[in-house]
């Protein structure tokens, strides 16, 4: 059957060019439950970008949200990657910048894995803006 996405939203304080309130949709099948709300927490884009294997700067991504970039490993993955560098949460934008409108449902792989941080998927064009 048809299913409505669930949205949640997050704000973005600073910077000020920046500063909005995004809606993204959780995992559908893995990771933990946005149950809490975030305040004070950074946004921290990942290096390399993919976040599917070691981390350039994963020693910022602890006790903060990650901003990962959609493509060359699952969505699982990513999310494991950023729980191992003690990541909060993790947001992952569609790689195609463009899309502003389609949301991509994030499932579990094959691999029997698990994550326990949230998972967010955020459209191409605010991953793109919040870069």
């Amino acid at each position: 059957g048809l299913r409505i996405h669930e949205y949640l939203y997050f704000q973005v304080l600073s910077p000020g060019d920046i500063r909005y309130i995004f809606t993204a949709t959780p995992a559908k099948d893995f990771g933990g439950v946005f149950n809490t709300r975030y305040d004070q927490i950074h946004l921290v884009p990942a290096d390399p970008p993919e976040a599917c294997g070691e981390l350039n700067n994963g020693v910022f991504i602890q006790d903060q949200i990650a901003l990962v970039e959609r493509g060359g490993c699952s969505f699982l993955s990513k999310t494991r990657v950023i729980q191992e560098h003690g990541g909060r949460a993790v947001i992952i934008a569609d790689n195609a910048y463009d899309n502003d409108s389609f949301y991509i449902e994030m499932i579990q792989d094959s691999s029997r894995r698990t994550a326990d941080i949230p998972a967010l998927f955020l459209l191409g064009r605010d991953g793109y803006v919040t870069r």
